[in-house]
């Protein structure tokens, strides 16, 4: 499914620049609507972390919210007006929260500690495969058909490939982790499937899962960051994208071309960041919290870099080192929580960061609002230092993943 899922998404990646002119936004304009996307979809995160804790049948949060998602395109593509956009863009951000939320904690009952880092690393190079395929097919059909067609053509074919995680089955939660921990049935950390869980207590309470994650010193200092990090998340891919039209020329096609050497860049480095990702968390779990630190910084440099020599082979190189970056930082970042999480509070662990990406999302249109008509140059360099911030907060969890990920296997 990760293969083909998310095409639709690419085309309206690609045609961000001509949705703009299509509804005659602004750059602040778009930023309000992003927004808007991100207060909704973080303010659900909670209760669909809690509710994933508590539900027998995980993986029906993920049939049900893929599905509902690619919808969302559909709306978007139809929509007549900027209302109808910002309710599709809703519509399909809220919709992927079930599966967002539930794919984790569902990979973790899946597969051992050990392997999980290659695991999720996999699944992105899936991911990965499939944009690759996706950017020229979005980035043609959106020059030749227009940006509606192009969205509801992929929408419906999204829809169709959604439907086969109707096939999944609801493994055991937590059985991994005693495995690891040498206190399952199986010995070799096979995942019961579909029995009644007699064993495990009755599911958290919200409150209980809230005080068992802030108590979780790595996950508080990942949530902080991800404070000042959210609010350059998503401004820095719209300016650069507008960026590329306005100032650069390029058409939906030329920029898919640039997608596409970001999605071959990337899936080259994603076994290398999941296999990384098992071995750090094996012997040295603070170099894991360090690779985040010096990836954000990285991301930092390149947006520097693109600000102050906006040119298209810098535009080019900046998008290809962005997307080697993210395939080593993602999956790191993932397995990272999941580690210092106990199996039981996973799914609501895993959306504490949303209360302060909403926060940060907030002050995002506050941010570009300032530097509303002036260059889109000076709009990238005045995010450097806020990169630089979050990437700063991230160093200070080196000292406390080890101690972390240690009381999570205890509490398995």
């Amino acid at each position: 499914m990760a293969l083909l899922a998310g095409w639709d998404d690419t085309a309206l990646q690609l045609a961000l620049p001509e949705i703009k002119e299509d509804f005659g936004l602004s750059v602040t304009m778009l930023g309000v609507i992003g927004t808007i996307t991100l207060i909704v979809t973080n303010a659900a995160g909670l209760p669909l972390g809690y509710l994933t804790d508590r539900v027998p049948k995980r993986v029906r949060l993920v049939q049900f919210g893929q599905v509902a998602a690619n919808l969302g395109d559909v709306v978007q593509a139809l929509a007549p007006n900027v209302g109808l956009l910002i309710v599709g863009r809703t519509l399909g951000g809220v919709s992927r929260l079930p599966n967002d939320v539930a794919q984790v904690p569902l990979l973790s009952d899946y597969y051992l500690p050990s392997s999980r880092g290659r695991v999720i690393a996999l699944l992105r190079m899936a991911g990965g495969i499939g944009s690759l395929l996706a950017a020229p097919i979005a980035g043609y059909t959106v020059t030749v058909y227009g940006w509606r067609t192009a969205t509801l053509m992929l929408a419906v074919m999204a829809t169709t490939v959604a439907c086969l995680t109707f096939l999944l089955r609801e493994p055991r939660r937590g059985a991994t982790d005693r495995a690891a921990a040498g206190r399952s049935e199986a010995a070799d950390g096979t995942v019961a499937v579909e029995r009644p869980d007699t064993e495990e207590r009755p599911p958290p309470r919200f409150w209980e899962g809230i005080r068992v994650g802030w108590s979780i010193r790595t996950l508080r200092i990942l949530a902080i960051s991800s404070f000042v990090y959210s609010i350059i998340t998503g401004l820095v891919g719209m300016v650069a994208s507008l960026m590329a039209k306005q100032d650069l020329f390029l058409d939906p096609f030329q920029r898919s071309l640039v997608l596409e050497g970001q999605m071959v860049l990337g899936l080259l480095v994603v076994p290398f960041a999941g296999v990384l990702a098992d071995r750090f968390m094996k012997r040295r779990p603070a170099l894991l919290a360090a690779v985040q630190g010096v990836c954000t910084l990285g991301i930092g440099c390149l947006v520097l870099a693109l600000g102050l020599f906006p040119s298209v082979p810098v535009y080019i190189a900046v998008n290809l080192l962005f997307s080697m970056i993210a395939g080593v930082q993602v999956p790191s970042f993932i397995i990272l929580i999941t580690q210092v999480l106990p199996a039981r509070h996973r799914g609501i662990g895993l959306q504490l960061t949303a209360p302060f990406q909403l926060a940060g999302g907030v002050l995002s249109p506050a941010l570009l609002a300032l530097t509303d008509g002036m260059p889109l140059r000076y709009t990238l360099i005045s995010l450097v230092p806020v990169v630089v911030v979050a990437g700063l907060i991230q160093f200070t969890a080196m000292r406390s993943v080890a101690g972390d990920v240690r009381a999570s296997m205890e509490m398995a």
